[in-house]
């Protein structure tokens, strides 16, 4: 059994290696204990109807600073949805949630579309904090590098000024969210390192609640 809920975050860049790691690291907190009921892998964004239609407009845009207040709504009715129907309920049963994407990747990717980072920040501030966030942190040569053998409903925000754009966003976000604990983790090195390094993160935050 654990004390209470986990609500683990991952983040960064497309091409990071963020969803692998999210991966990895469900399967590792899963094994990690019998006092570990319950492990919930999610993402961001849903299968929503605003998902829907965040998914339709990606893929018709033809430059990244479109559509930057109507992606911005529809980021944050997701999220809601996603809060309601599987954070907040999985957290209530004392299940350790990680998420790949949350409020995070609005915040830098429409701030990099040109929206106010200060407005995104309000936008989001009802959410539930993260116990933790991890960003992965990769260059953007490393980044456009894996990219290129890719397709993505995002494609069109896989451009070097923007990625740049993006990358000073996520390095903001202590500054932006001061009261969040946001870790930062070298992606550029092989998938086994970056791995040690995020049990290395999220462990103490485990120990604490198994009983």
């Amino acid at each position: 059994m654990v004390s209470k809920g986990l609500f683990i975050v991952c983040e960064g860049m497309e091409g990071t290696g963020k969803s692998t790691q999210s991966i990895k690291l469900a399967q590792w907190l899963f094994d990690y204990s019998k006092s570990i009921d319950s492990v919930v892998l999610t993402r961001e964004y849903t299968n929503s109807r605003f998902a829907q239609e965040i998914r339709r407009r990606l893929k018709e845009m033809h430059n990244p600073d479109e559509n930057r207040e109507r992606l911005m709504e529809l980021y944050v009715l997701d999220r809601e949805y996603h809060v309601d129907n599987m954070i907040v309920p999985n957290l209530a049963k004392n299940a350790i949630v990680v998420s790949d994407r949350y409020k995070h990747s609005t915040i830098c990717y429409q701030g990099a579309q040109g929206v106010a980072t200060t407005r995104l920040v309000e936008e989001n501030n009802g959410f539930p904090i993260p116990d933790i966030t991890i960003v992965f942190n990769a260059s953007v040569d490393t980044v456009m590098s894996r990219l290129q053998s890719r397709k993505a409903d995002e494609q069109i925000f896989e451009h070097r000024e923007f990625l740049e754009k993006v990358k000073e966003n996520y390095a903001r976000l202590p500054q932006l969210l001061p009261k969040e604990k946001i870790v930062f983790i070298n992606a550029n090195q092989t998938p086994e390192q970056v791995h040690e390094d995020v049990i290395k993160a999220v462990k103490p935050l485990v120990d604490a609640i198994i009983r």
